[in-house]
């Protein structure tokens, strides 16, 4: 195959990605926390035709000596990264009790059934018939929080911590404190669906951290943070991709059609 369709090939291949990128947005604009992501190209290692040993044509001075030329050729385009946008999503009141929103930086935590901790910006919880409050995939938050039976009223405040106003009782009781993640890189952490993600050496250690404190940002109850994408930025972004890909197949079918008339000439 010769190259000019290996460079077309390569452009229609990440387009195509480019477009599973923008759909998944596009489809996730109403889903609690969820990030919009983008990505990225470079372009490939060139092939150099002719190798360049010294930067002029001969030694010495003088307005005669000329530049060498860099004769080099692109081999296409790959991708290089899809980057998560983190910025803050709108928030909406919801007036649901156990509705909780990050505004500004931090994840909540959730423990899965191996173990481990993955982390969220989705605070629509709910809690199971022993009353742990648990994520929409059914994982408690970590630290647990368990509300009594006889709880009339769930109060948390924007510091995290957490109250119940018994049956009887008009006093509110604190049963417990909603801790927030804090990562130096945040972009880094990997996600692994359900609106939950991960730690990676991209991301650096989580620093657990209450809110209001120091970087951790704070929580609005019965609020919910919805997604960030900019739906008019994502179409017309598809608008884009939808016409580039066309030109990619363009110069694929030039290409072939070159290929066929020096066929038909030999």
């Amino acid at each position: 195959m010769i190259p000019q369709l290996n460079i077309a090939k390569s452009a229609t291949f990440a387009l195509e990605r480019q477009m599973q990128v923008i759909s998944d947005n596009i489809a996730n604009v109403s889903t609690v926390g969820h990030k919009a992501q983008s990505m990225q190209f470079e372009n490939m290692f060139p092939i150099v035709f002719e190798r360049v040993i010294a930067e002029f044509d001969e030694e010495g001075q003088g307005k005669g000596k000329t530049r060498k030329t860099y004769n080099e050729m692109g081999q296409g385009v790959h991708i290089s990264q899809i980057v998560k946008n983190m910025q803050q999503g709108t928030i909406e009141v919801t007036n649901q009790p156990l509705d909780l929103a990050v505004q500004g930086n931090g994840f909540l935590q959730f423990r899965l059934p191996e173990g481990a901790i993955a982390y969220s910006r989705a605070g629509n919880l709910h809690q199971d018939k022993d009353g742990n409050v648990l994520s929409p995939g059914g994982y408690p938050l970590e630290p647990p929080i368990r509300i009594p039976q006889n709880t009339t009223n769930i109060i948390v405040n924007d510091q995290g911590r957490v109250y119940v106003q018994l049956s009887g009782d008009p006093n509110p009781q604190e049963i417990g404190q909603v801790t927030l993640a804090i990562f130096q890189n945040p972009e880094g952490v990997r996600e692994i669906g359900q609106n939950l993600y991960v730690q990676t050496e991209a991301s650096g250690d989580a620093s657990l951290q209450e809110p209001g404190s120091e970087a951790a940002g704070t929580i609005r109850q019965r609020s919910l943070e919805f997604s960030n994408v900019n739906i008019v930025e994502e179409l017309l972004q598809m608008m884009v991709v939808q016409r580039s890909f066309d030109i990619a197949v363009k110069a694929i079918k030039a290409s072939d059609k070159i290929l066929q008339t020096g066929a038909d000439i030999k």
